[in-house]
């Protein structure tokens, strides 16, 4: 791969490369004469410096030799690059505004266009969330700040959900781009959405069997398939407080909300009791919760009475199980859990039908379900 500098202004001398060469040329505008620019290969690990010019009157130009397709940076400094998608033989034309590469626009190749749309829609959420800031900001310490507060918290939700229909349009129009890659970190969790994460795995797969990026997803995809949204929730069976064996199963025929959670656990805490007002609420309805403490005897010797003085000060009622052994328990590796808290809510027959809801999004999910 070429590494040293090189000064190409001469468009002839471009188009005479090999052709299994690829070529980066464009403007950075309003970039400071004699700017170094990088264009910087990606891997799992690391970032590696393949190639650098001399920003001259704006224009720029690389010659590259990938082995196979990958993702690059095009960087004026670690925080300001542009991500783009790079394969033998391209002839990439690359523009931006030197205060913000992310925001290039770019031609010449199928997935390198299908980056400049995507990221159209990817920047058009920000100006819709800044604008619910400042709503908010404006309303701090008025009377009516609990309220726009809520309102804002519904507004933000819908509009993330019409992006992530956005992103999800975008994919499926063509699901074989490896750009996609870069798409389906807009729709978050995995097992959230683990349809269209094995839709783009398995095509990128079909092309590219040994590509490293393509092996990632894959390898996620089948960790959390037997937890994913839609699929039967694994049944266990753990000891309650009292040491009396509870079963998962046993709550079939009611909404299931198991929670993952620990008295150490500040953000879980924090929750708790807007789950203890859920259950007063929809209790009686048919909701059944199941919490699950990563309390940890192994490593505190007070960590089960930890454990029972968090429900008592946190009035939880709903029926609680621990193995005791905090990430190290069995039932974390059923359900692969990493962090905490993590929630599971279960439909009537066992399925899983939404992980991780917390705050609005559990009120809201709750309230579709029983109101």
């Amino acid at each position: 791969m070429i590494k040293n500098s090189l000064f190409l202004l001469s468009i002839v001398f471009l188009f005479s490369c090999s052709s299994k060469q690829g070529t980066i040329q464009g403007t950075i505008n309003n970039a400071p004469e004699n700017s170094w620019l990088f264009l910087e290969k990606l891997s799992l690990n690391d970032i590696r410096k393949v190639d650098s010019c001399q920003i001259k009157k704006d224009f720029f130009s690389f010659n590259y030799q990938p082995d196979s397709i990958n993702f690059f940076r095009i960087s004026l400094s670690e925080k300001n690059y542009g991500l783009i998608v790079l394969q033998k033989g391209d002839t990439i034309q690359f523009n931006a505004e030197a205060e913000s590469l992310v925001n290039y626009k770019a031609s010449g190749s199928e997935e390198v266009e299908a980056n400049t749309l995507l990221l159209s829609v990817i920047n058009s959420l920000k100006p819709k969330t800044d604008s619910l800031r400042i709503v908010y900001q404006k309303s701090i310490g008025t009377p009516e700040e609990e309220i726009v507060l809520e309102r804002i918290r519904k507004k933000y939700d819908f509009i993330m959900s019409e992006h992530k229909k956005e992103i999800s349009q975008f994919i499926y129009n063509k699901p074989n781009l490896f750009v996609n890659l870069i798409a389906l970190q807009q729709l978050g969790d995995v097992a959230n959405n683990i349809d269209i994460y094995s839709t783009v795995y398995q095509n990128l797969e079909n092309q590219y069997p040994n590509n490293f990026w393509v092996k990632n997803i894959k390898e996620q995809v089948l960790s959390q398939q037997n937890t994913a949204v839609g699929v039967n929730a694994p049944d266990f069976t753990i000891n309650d407080t009292n040491g009396i064996p509870f079963k998962l199963s046993s709550t079939r025929g009611s909404y299931v909300l198991i929670d993952f959670w620990a008295s150490w656990c500040a953000p879980c805490r924090k929750e708790n009791p807007l789950v203890v007002e859920m259950y007063k609420k929809y209790h009686p309805m048919g909701l059944e919760i199941i919490g699950i403490s990563l309390d940890d005897t192994t490593q505190k010797k007070n960590a089960k009475s930890d454990w029972l003085n968090a429900i008592k000060q946190d009035k939880i009622e709903w029926k609680q199980l621990s193995e005791l052994q905090g990430f190290e328990s069995k039932i974390c590796k059923t359900y692969n859990i990493e962090s905490i808290p993590s929630t599971f809510l279960l439909d009537k027959n066992g399925v899983i039908i939404a992980r991780n809801l917390r705050g609005t999004l559990l009120t809201n999910k709750l309230e579709e379900i029983f109101e």
